[in-house]
């Protein structure tokens, strides 16, 4: 069994890594992290070189920015965050936003940094 705690690690401004367990597994087979995001606050605009990120929202609303392109989500949608493109999300519900971080690396190294909005 495999656990990682991130001691509420807050990376992009606002989002709170919150910890995952893989109950049956020594070595995970992909990188899964769990964020909240509480209401109001916001996951800065930031980029990725190296990865593409999927946010499987599991609770809450908010609306997430990709490129130049802005959306609605909630409970339930899946979004896409290419490589080198500019993604952030603000929370904009009355409750926390919680969402699934999986990683799809590109064999590329991986880089991050913060975008001005």
């Amino acid at each position: 069994m495999t656990t990682f705690s991130s001691n509420a690690r807050v990376l992009h401004g606002g989002a709170e890594r919150l910890p995952v367990r893989w109950v049956n597994r020594e070595e995970p087979p992909v990188v899964i992290s769990r964020y909240r995001v509480a209401p109001g606050s916001a996951v800065s605009l930031h980029m990725h070189t190296g990865k593409t990120e999927f946010w499987v929202i599991l609770a809450g609303e908010g609306t997430v920015r990709v490129g130049e392109t802005s959306m609605p989500v909630s409970e339930g949608d899946i979004v896409t965050t290419p490589p080198a493109i500019p993604h952030g999300l603000v929370n904009t519900g009355a409750t926390p936003l919680i969402f699934l971080n999986i990683v799809q690396p590109t064999g590329d190294a991986i880089t991050s940094v913060e975008v001005e909005p």
